[in-house]
């Protein structure tokens, strides 16, 4: 026996490989190693028939395999359970609608009633007219450091 290069014994246990994992049709193997494969294939035709049709037997079994059908009893206890699932989480999600659909109700009554309250007392501040009679005094005006103005409680504002 000859010995054989360290390439064609990596080339062989390549092609044994991809035939295990991806079936014994060079079509469905990675195109990457496809052409590399295909090249030893050619190369050593016994030794590849023999890999292949190895794979090949295998493909067939798992082609041929069938998934077991359920029995009767078992077909009874899904379709007699699955019913009872569906109503509940329907009237979950109607719970959950009803509950999410009155809170933001109630934000948005929130905001509508507070809302005048709480900007009138900014809004008068800041359109309160500014009069000034030379540009000095606007100047001065600007140059004064702002403070916010402090809302007046509702009572004393309308007497």
């Amino acid at each position: 026996m000859t010995p054989r290069p360290d390439s064609l014994v990596a080339a062989e246990a390549r092609v044994r490989q991809l035939a295990e994992s991806f079936g014994g049709d060079p079509a469905r193997w990675p195109e990457a190693d496809r052409l590399g494969a295909e090249a030893w294939i050619a190369a050593h035709p016994a030794e590849a028939r023999h890999l292949l049709d190895d794979a090949r037997s295998l493909d067939r079994l798992l082609f041929a395999w069938e998934a077991p059908r359920p029995t009767e009893g078992v077909t009874k206890r899904v379709q007699s359970a699955a019913p009872v699932q569906v109503r509940q989480s329907r009237r979950r999600s109607w719970v959950l609608t009803l509950t999410g659909g009155a809170a933001l109700a109630a934000a948005c009554l929130a905001g509508i009633v507070a809302a005048p309250r709480l900007v009138d007392p900014v809004v008068r501040a800041a359109a309160a007219p500014v009069y000034a009679s030379d540009p000095d005094s606007i100047l001065a005006e600007a140059m004064t450091p702002w403070e916010a103005p402090v809302a007046e409680p509702a009572m004393e504002a309308r007497s």
